[in-house]
């Protein structure tokens, strides 16, 4: 959901909306500059036409410029509106336990790429295309690059991803599909990287 402005009584709001439907919030996650807000919720009790209604409700109010929705297809799913910020500018997100690796971004980035790969590998049983298009995102919430394509052909994901946190992006994606079991060539291609499996 994005907003057009920021104002007491937002989040109370809205969710009193999705609890009128009985519609369960799972996660709520707002950007760092407080454009965006992102409703993680249980649908599968409800019908289209009660989707509908709600979209219809979110989307009256003056501080709601435009709602999307998407139904999650992949056992995966992650925030795509949400990214880092931190004084206006984009930020990464890295454990602390990390900052150790600080001194060495290509291993920062090998030890992040591992862990989200992990974390893919306990939610799900196989991964394809569905899965990977899905787990890019993870990347993108880190604040290590941002997804501006991406597509699946004949079971194949194709990529593109830009605003890159280098040396750390391209590395991270070498190791993330390496881990995942996953043949992908990361190509350069100026300022962004294409992927492909």
């Amino acid at each position: 959901m994005e907003l057009n402005f920021d104002q007491p009584g937002i989040l109370a709001t809205l969710s009193n909306i999705f609890a009128e439907h009985d519609v369960n919030i799972i996660n709520i996650a707002i950007d760092g500059l407080r454009q965006h807000l992102h409703f993680i919720t249980d649908l599968t009790m409800i019908s289209e036409d009660q989707l509908q209604e709600i979209l219809k409700q979110l989307q009256m109010f003056a501080f709601v410029k435009r709602v999307k929705h998407r139904v999650a297809t992949a056992p995966v799913f992650v925030p795509r509106w949400i990214t880092h910020v931190i004084n206006g500018k984009p930020s990464l997100a890295v454990e602390k336990e990390l900052v150790g690796y600080l001194g060495d971004l290509v291993k920062l980035a090998e030890e992040i790429a591992r862990r989200d790969a992990k974390t893919v590998k306990e939610l799900v049983s196989v991964i394809n295309a569905v899965v990977l298009e899905e787990a890019l995102y993870i990347a993108q919430l880190r604040g290590l690059a941002v997804v501006e394509s991406s597509a699946i052909k004949d079971g194949r994901l194709v990529a593109r991803v830009c605003n890159l946190a280098q040396p750390l992006a391209r590395r991270y994606f070498e190791t993330f599909f390496k881990e995942l079991g996953v043949q992908a060539k990361v190509i350069d291609e100026g300022t962004c990287l294409r992927l492909e499996t």
